[in-house]
């Protein structure tokens, strides 16, 4: 007789260990010793490849031989090697019955008896159950550890890392390689102090030669780079049970390819996160500053000049105040000279690219004129940045105050709070010695009550103005300073540079009709710096005012 062997194992672990060999072996044992014949290219294996899946490769390929008629059985071990599930058991089984092949089970005695087959129906039944609760104990199991510290999956393959297993009666440790952390400070440095982006990070380390991490390719790849920069472990903190596996929305690959199915991921809520401690190797306020860093890098990518393409200043910063759409930039022909004049158009002009209806009614704006218009008006501010704080809303509340008379008037009001409160020790010591009656000090004291509550409603509300006071006056003095940084003459900034100092400075320009609304990012909490030199090391902690690199003007650091 023909046969053929399908052979199936579930995790790489159990490919590595050499199970799916031992599966064959006594298939072939089981073969030779019933006489049967078997050709090389009957044997069906699935390495690596769970049972709860009906496509898997092998068995596909086995399914198409047996509707040919190549044999007249198939041998596997188990009915749970031919599949986990009962309902895919029993398909399979339906299905090479009409074809007139025969199933063997080396681990089923029961035969063909209608006894038999109920029995391997609720061995089938019962493998299924025994995966959802193997599944069920691993994920529990897994969960405890996470909580107590003694199952780290994120440190298996961490870059910076070192994982040391369970010993000996010793937990699981986890330490910090001194040659790998160097690299991931030099990233972050590179990221918050240069303004570097991935893939310019990528290159630096490809051209020092620096070891990637464990990969196929001995080079660093921007998608390497970039999860370094995002792992929160680097800062301490580890979490796990924070995504779940998910069937995903498109696939690259195809389903017969795969191991398992549910290639995606999704996040799940935030109150089932394991969080636990890792060894720091950057503070977390560096990496609060990185991540702020990469969503500008995400933000400047389309903004930054191009020596190729036009020289649009506000490039993706003008919006169209008729319809709120933002402004391309296009380049038109000049009718009676061949050169090309360059305008900022709204999207809402070409209304079926932007899913509109009727087109925006707004005109071209020539770039030249808008872009000197914004630029003048941003030299102004920077030259008298007294007038910033009247630009913004929190101004009205320090408005003309000065510190001096804020302090006086914050004293006055401490005397004052000073007074009522002896007031109310006084109410106290006249109602112990019986010189006033209870609802008399009842009346009095809610009285003095009142008036202190309303004392310290005035005294955060002066508190609040100094502070505001205090802040303005450093944000004029930064603002100062950054002027100083960029030179005596802003008009010797190249294009490059100033189109550098447009983006961090201005969040957007509404255009409406003859109106332009300039709206300003001030940050100026802490005082800017200059960084010409990778060499260099940083002058103490960044800022949130990230460094310009002013090639053009060699300005002292």
């Amino acid at each position: 007789m023909q046969v053929a062997l399908y052979a199936r194992v579930s995790t790489p672990n159990q490919q590595q260990e050499g199970t799916i060999m031992s599966q064959v072996h006594s298939l072939h044992r089981y073969i030779r010793q019933h006489g049967w014949s078997l050709l090389p290219e009957h044997e069906y294996i699935d390495e690596g490849i769970s049972g709860a899946r009906l496509d898997r490769p092998a068995l596909d390929r086995l399914r198409d031989c047996a509707q040919r008629g190549e044999f007249d059985a198939v041998v596997v071990l188990s009915p749970d090697r031919l599949a986990r599930n009962y309902a895919h058991q029993w398909l399979l089984i339906e299905e090479f019955e009409k074809l007139q092949v025969q199933w063997v089970f080396l681990q089923n005695p029961f035969g063909d008896t209608p006894q038999g087959k109920l029995l391997t129906q609720m061995q089938g039944m019962m493998a299924e159950y025994e995966r959802a609760q193997i599944h069920e104990r691993t994920r529990r199991g897994r969960l405890e550890k996470a909580r107590r510290g003694e199952f780290m999956p994120w440190a298996y393959r961490c870059y910076g890392y070192r994982y040391l297993p369970k010993r000996h009666g010793h937990l699981p440790q986890v330490t910090i390689d001194p040659t790998e952390a160097a690299v991931v400070r030099q990233l972050y440095r590179g990221l918050v102090e240069e303004q570097l982006s991935c893939r310019l990070l990528t290159k630096r380390l490809n051209e020092a030669q620096i070891p990637p991490p464990l990969g196929k390719k001995p080079v660093w790849h921007v998608a390497s780079v970039r999860n370094i920069l995002i792992n929160r472990v680097y800062a301490g903190q580890a979490r796990y049970n924070y995504r779940q596996p998910v069937l995903p929305k498109y696939r690259r690959t195809e389903e017969t390819q795969l191991a398992y199915l549910k290639t995606g991921r999704s996040y799940r809520p935030p109150q089932d996160w394991v969080w636990s401690e890792a060894p720091a190797i950057i503070t977390p306020e560096l990496f609060e500053k990185a991540q702020l860093q990469l969503r500008r890098n995400a933000e400047a990518a389309r903004k930054m000049y191009q020596p190729s393409a036009r020289r649009y200043l506000l490039r993706t910063l003008v919006k169209c105040g008729d319809c709120g759409l933002g402004c391309v930039g296009i380049a038109q022909k000049g009718k009676t000279s061949p050169a090309h004049y360059l305008y900022y158009e709204c999207k809402g002009r070409q209304p079926l690219t932007c899913g509109r209806v009727t087109k925006c009614p707004s005109h071209l704006v020539r770039a030249d004129r808008l872009d000197a218009v914004v630029w003048n008006s941003l030299c102004q501010l920077l030259r008298t940045p007294s007038v910033i704080p009247l630009l913004h809303q929190n101004w009205a509340q320090s408005k003309q105050h000065d510190l001096t008379a804020l302090s006086a008037q914050q004293t006055q009001l401490g005397q004052r709070r000073q007074r009522l409160e002896r007031q109310t020790q006084r109410l106290l010591d006249a109602y112990q010695t019986e010189v006033i009656t209870l609802r008399e000090l009842q009346l009095r004291r809610q009285k003095l009550t009142t008036e202190l509550q309303q004392l310290d409603r005035e005294l955060q509300q002066l508190t609040h103005t100094q502070q505001q006071t205090l802040h303005w006056q450093e944000i004029i003095t930064h603002v100062d300073h950054f002027r100083h940084l960029l030179g005596k003459n802003l008009d010797r900034l190249s294009f490059a540079d100033r189109q550098t100092v447009v983006q961090c400075l201005i969040k957007k320009i509404v255009v409406t009709g003859e109106q332009v609304d300039i709206y300003y990012v001030l940050p100026f909490d802490q005082a800017p710096q200059v960084y010409n030199s990778s060499n260099q090391q940083p002058e103490g902690t960044p800022g949130n005012f990230y460094r310009l690199r002013l090639a053009d003007l060699c300005l002292p650091a």
